[in-house]
């Protein structure tokens, strides 16, 4: 069956968001004005935080449907030959003739630390022809969509669609909001995810202490009933309205932390998914997360469900 044709079956997750096509350059140094930086290697593949999450999921034995949307140019006629060598149902919302594609430069440097620049290109907006009923046919929809006014639009719906349906909200494309506005519309969502400095921008306060009480504060207000915040190195922090679990992190080589935080993202389904307990939940991310760094790319060290566990059976979380 092609990739573009709809399946026979409701898939158990829906992904709405953003495909990119990454340049990676992996640098002796991030350069300062006037200084010169050594391009060691490059690298091109495609990335975005939607189509990494599903990607991510499909490795993991999860097939989601992936909705997002493509330019007309030779990135995005690539990134669909990528997309569709992966166990993922895929629409494509389609766009004029000239339309450029997402793109991102990122540049990779000792630590490993990452530094992104953005080239926009097409992205899901209000108003595109959405399969909305297949959509809200799944268990989990995550919403990693840059258009808040299709966010909203879609936060809106599963009311009178699907009432049991858990809409999954990554933090990253709330940050340009104003702190109350994006905390009101974070709480709509049943499930966030997101990096520390993202909560802390959503939040407005300055500390992950203050953040988490203020979320904690928040979700008898909406509908979100748990968080799950990354902080690196330290692991992450799982957070309901009256529990908090801490979870280290593993131990691991890593070359480049792209993609790490979408790889957590489909770790946190599939416990989900799996129904695991807090700390389990919080072990499983965190070990899909490390895995992911492995190699240079987003995509490039996405591990298997099988792979995993082993890792999670052999490993040390780090203290």
């Amino acid at each position: 069956m092609s990739g573009h044709q709809a399946a026979e079956h409701a898939e158990v997750v829906a992904v709405l968001g953003t495909v990119s096509w990454d340049e990676f350059l992996v640098l002796d140094c991030l350069p300062t004005p006037g200084s010169t930086a050594i391009i060691q290697q490059r690298v091109e593949s495609g990335g975005g935080t939607a189509a990494n999450l599903a990607v991510a999921l499909a490795r993991l034995g999860v097939r989601p449907l992936f909705v997002t949307t493509v330019g007309s140019d030779r990135f995005g006629a690539a990134l669909l030959a990528e997309l569709e060598q992966e166990n993922i149902a895929l629409h494509i919302v389609p766009r004029p003739a000239g339309t450029a594609t997402d793109r991102c430069t990122i540049l990779v440097t000792p630590g490993p630390e990452r530094t992104i620049l953005w080239h926009p290109g097409a992205h899901l907006r209000l108003g595109d022809p959405l399969p909305l009923d297949r959509v809200f046919q799944a268990r989990i929809v995550v919403i990693d969509v840059e258009d808040q006014a299709l966010r909203q639009f879609l936060l809106d719906l599963p009311a009178h669609i699907a009432p049991r349906v858990q809409l999954v909200g990554p933090l990253t494309h709330l940050t340009a909001l104003p702190a109350e506005r994006a905390l009101r519309t974070a709480i709509q969502h049943d499930v966030l995810v997101g990096s520390e400095a993202e909560l802390l921008a959503v939040t407005g306060c300055d500390q992950l202490r203050t953040a988490v009480e203020t979320l904690q504060q928040w979700m008898p207000l909406g509908a979100t009933r748990l968080a799950a915040i990354t902080r690196g190195r330290d692991g992450c922090v799982l957070v309901s309205e009256r529990e908090i679990v801490s979870c280290p992190s593993f131990a691991v080589d890593a070359v480049d932390p792209t993609g790490a935080g979408d790889a957590f993202t489909a770790g946190l389904i599939y416990g989900l998914l799996e129904r695991l307990p807090l700390p389990e939940l919080g072990r499983f991310a965190n070990a899909v997360g490390a895995l992911a760094t492995r190699r240079l790319g987003a995509r490039s060290a996405l591990p298997t469900r099988d792979e995993v566990l082993e890792f999670i059976a052999q490993a040390q979380p780090c203290s």
